[in-house]
C-alpha cells in the first residue's frame, strides 16, 4: 500500500508499522469515509461537532456539574494545543502519553495533541508502575499529560525524557494556568489522512 507524504516531522510512529502485507484490507468505498489527503482528525471532529451541536450546546458534562459547550472545547483544546508547540516544543509525529479518569481536560489535551500533529498514547488510569513503563517504551513517548492525581505511578515508571505536564491541579504550572494564557485559536497542522494519529 501506498502512503501519502506525511506531515510528521518526527516519523518514529510511520516507520514503526507492521509491514504492508500483515495490515487489514482499508476500503474507503463508503461516500462518508472519503477524506481529502490533508486532514487534521481534531479539527474534524471540531468542526462537526461545532455545525452540528451547535457552538453553545453543552459538548461535555462531568459528572461534578462541569459543562463545556462545543465553543468551549473548541477553545480550550487551542490553548492547550499552543502549550503543547510553543512551550513544551511538540512537534508533529511526538508522541503525547495520556494519562488521567476521563474527565473534560483529558478529552481537550486529547484533541490539541491532534490538533498539532502529534501522535496521542492514550493510557487507563488504572494502569500501573511497571504498565505505564512498557506503554512509554514501546511508544517511545516524549510528553505526557497527566491529572496530577495519577503522578506517581507515571514518575515512578522513570521514561527517559519524558516530560510532564499536570493538570487539575492549583499548581501555578498547572495545564488549566497555562492555558488560560494562550489564544483561543490555533492553525491545526494538516496531517495527511493516513498519517499516525493515535498509539
Amino acid at each position: 500500500m501506498q502512503l501519502m507524504p506525511s506531515a510528521h516531522i518526527d516519523t518514529f510512529a510511520r516507520d514503526n508499522l507492521p509491514p504492508a502485507d500483515q495490515w487489514p484490507e482499508l476500503r474507503y468505498d463508503l461516500p462518508e469515509l472519503t477524506y481529502p489527503d490533508q486532514v487534521n482528525a481534531a479539527s474534524a471532529l471540531l468542526e462537526r461537532g461545532l455545525a452540528v451541536g451547535g457552538a453553545d450546546q453543552p459538548c461535555l458534562l462531568a459528572p461534578d456539574g462541569t459543562s463545556w459547550t462545543y465553543a468551549e472545547v473548541a477553545a480550550r483544546t487551542a490553548q492547550v494545543a499552543h502549550v503543547l508547540t510553543d512551550d513544551l516544543g511538540v512537534v508533529p509525529g511526538n508522541r503525547v502519553l495520556l494519562r488521567g479518569p476521563n474527565n473534560p481536560w483529558l478529552v481537550v489535551s486529547w484533541l490539541a495533541a491532534l490538533q498539532a500533529g502529534a501522535v496521542v498514547v492514550s493510557t487507563m488510569s488504572l494502569l500501573r508502575t511497571g504498565e505505564l513503563a512498557v506503554v512509554g517504551e514501546i511508544s517511545a513517548a516524549q510528553f505526557a499529560i497527566c491529572d496530577h492525581r495519577f503522578m506517581a505511578d507515571l514518575q515512578a515508571a522513570a521514561l527517559p525524557g519524558l516530560v510532564t505536564l499536570t493538570y487539575g491541579s492549583d499548581a501555578p504550572d498547572d495545564l488549566s494556568s497555562r492555558a488560560a494564557a494562550k489564544p483561543r485559536t490555533y492553525d491545526a497542522v494538516q496531517t495527511s489522512a493516513d498519517d499516525v494519529a493515535i498509539l
